[in-house]
């Protein structure tokens, strides 16, 4: 059976084949020619339109169950239960040097002691006490000045009120050494002259919450004012100033003195020299405009004067041109004891010396320029009613009497320039001169200075050295010669000081001053011409 098969395949493939042959030799060839080109095109696609659609909310709830393995852990630290604490108390008192004391010694021979203990800062109260010793033995013969000046003072504070209180004592010898040497000897006994004084002071004054609230400060001073010839003057001022604002830039002010003297000498009568004053004013305060507009009634030994008190000031250029002009006139109280401090070697009082009214019609300019410069100029119209004027005595000339000038007018120049960079570098010039037109009694202003000027510069080298100087002029002033109109004019002096300062550490530091470099001896009152150059230097220690 597969023989007859494959045989039969065998036969109908060769015949296949010979067909094959036979039809390829009989076909012819051909040529097709293409008569244009060819372009495909598809056929437009079917599109289908969809519309979008939200699947809906699925808001069956899946219950989700955690299974947190439980974590044991063990500490050694027991943690401290929280309490409220009280705010820690302020140590930086604690810091601060509140005591220092000050030894030096000098040429001229002088010593030179001062110390000061204070209780620091306090919310409650401050206490503090102060001390100065310094005395001098100059070329001159009795020549000689010591002062010695203690003074202790506190402050308390309440809630509502602040009282204040201060006693002090003050003692300054000097000696009548203006005489002429080679005509007069004296003792020293016969020339010396010291001043005792006692002041005890009291105050209060409230601490309003706000500053629309009522201000009122108090003060009362009493002193004891004697020297080596037993006179004896007893004084008592007291000072009752009052402040309200009405407005947030207008306040009303005003303020009472009394202020009472008794001078007594040996037996004779006692003279009684009293002034009181009340001194109303408003105060309008606006940004670069301010006025004091006031009154100044004033009583002094029962007769009465209606004096001005006017101050304005007006920005131009906001603080770098300010306009500055007033009209205000007080009192002057010429007591022994302000007399003997303007001119120490004073010594004839007596119940002729009347008190000085003073008036003064000004303008000027001031202002800063930049954050390290600032300028302050004033011109004025001076006037002087009975002004005491010191001449020297005709016997030796070795102490002074007041001769009284019913009225001396001058016309003021002020100027002065700052400079201030931080606490490295500062320096300051200032110049006052009077030109004095007119006179009423007295042939010169006997004594008065008509022209200084001053010059301050301060440098500071880090923080441990630093440096000063003062560099100053004074010009003459006439003296009377004898009891006749005749007079005289020293002479002008120009002279220079300075001083140094080096910190050792946080508790002491070095010092030097250095006064009168240029030997000047000038004459502050005719015959008594002052030290020439001095030296003094030491240590101070804070604690």
């Amino acid at each position: 059976m597969n023989i007859k098969h494959i045989s039969g395949l065998v036969v109908s493939f060769a015949l296949l084949q010979h067909a094959a042959f036979a039809q390829k030799d009989t076909l012819k060839q051909e040529t097709i020619d293409i008569i244009s080109k060819y372009q495909p095109r598809l056929r437009d696609a079917a599109k289908l339109n969809l519309t979008a659609s939200l699947p809906a909310i699925d808001t069956s709830r899946p219950r989700l169950g955690y299974q947190v393995p439980a974590l044991n852990l063990y500490f050694m630290y027991q943690p401290v239960p929280i309490r409220p604490l009280a705010l820690g108390k302020d140590t930086s008192s604690l810091q601060m040097q509140n005591n220092y004391i000050k030894l030096g010694y000098g040429n001229y021979q002088t010593p030179l002691v001062q110390a000061g203990f204070g209780t620091g800062r306090n919310d409650k109260y401050n206490l503090g006490v102060f001390f100065n010793y310094t005395s001098s033995k100059g070329d001159i013969e009795n020549q000689d000045y010591t002062a010695i000046n203690v003074l202790g003072s506190g402050t308390y504070y309440s809630p509502l009120l602040e009282f204040n209180a201060s006693l002090g004592y003050n003692r300054n010898q000097v000696h009548y050494y203006g005489y002429d040497h080679t005509l007069y000897q004296f003792d020293k006994s016969d020339v010396n002259q010291a001043f005792n004084e006692v002041i005890a002071k009291f105050g209060a004054k409230n601490r309003p919450q706000n500053d629309w609230a009522f201000q009122f400060n108090p003060q009362a001073e009493f002193i004891i004012f004697g020297d080596a010839y037993k006179r004896l003057e007893n004084t008592f001022v007291l000072k009752a100033p009052i402040r309200k604002q009405l407005f947030e830039d207008i306040w009303i002010k005003a303020e009472g003195i009394a202020d009472l003297s008794t001078f007594k000498e040996d037996n004779s009568e006692a003279i009684n020299n009293n002034v009181a004053a009340i001194h109303p004013a408003l105060e309008i305060t606006k940004p670069g405009f301010m006025l004091h507009a006031g009154a100044n009634p004033t009583w002094a030994n029962g007769k009465f004067y209606l004096l001005p008190d006017i101050v304005n000031e007006s920005h131009l250029i906001r603080k770098k041109l300010i306009l500055s002009s007033g009209w205000i006139s007080y009192i002057e109280k010429n007591n022994f004891r302000n007399l003997a401090n303007q001119n120490p070697f004073f010594n004839n009082y007596n119940g002729d010396i009347l008190n000085t009214r003073r008036e003064e019609k000004y303008t000027g300019i001031k202002g800063t320029l930049g954050s390290h410069l600032s300028y302050n100029t004033k011109f004025a119209a001076v006037t002087w009613f009975n002004l005491p004027l010191f001449v020297n005595d005709s016997t030796d000339g070795k102490t002074f009497y007041t001769r009284n000038e019913e009225e001396l007018r001058a016309f003021q120049v002020h100027a002065e320039v700052g400079y201030i960079q931080e606490e490295k570098f500062q320096a300051r010039v200032s110049v006052d001169w009077y030109n004095f037109t007119k006179q009423a009694t007295e042939v010169k202003p006997w004594h008065m200075l008509p022209f200084q000027a001053n010059l301050f510069a301060q440098y500071s080298f880090g923080k441990n050295f630093h440096v000063n100087a003062n560099l100053y002029t004074l010009n003459g002033s006439y003296y009377r010669l004898d009891n006749t109109n005749d007079f005289g004019k020293t002479k002008s002096v120009q002279d220079l000081n300075a001083g140094a300062t080096y910190n050792i550490g946080k508790n002491f530091n070095l010092w030097a001053t250095a006064n009168n470099i240029f030997s000047s001896k000038y004459q502050r009152w005719y015959g008594y011409p002052s030290y020439g150059f001095n030296v003094v230097g030491g240590i101070t220690i804070k604690f």
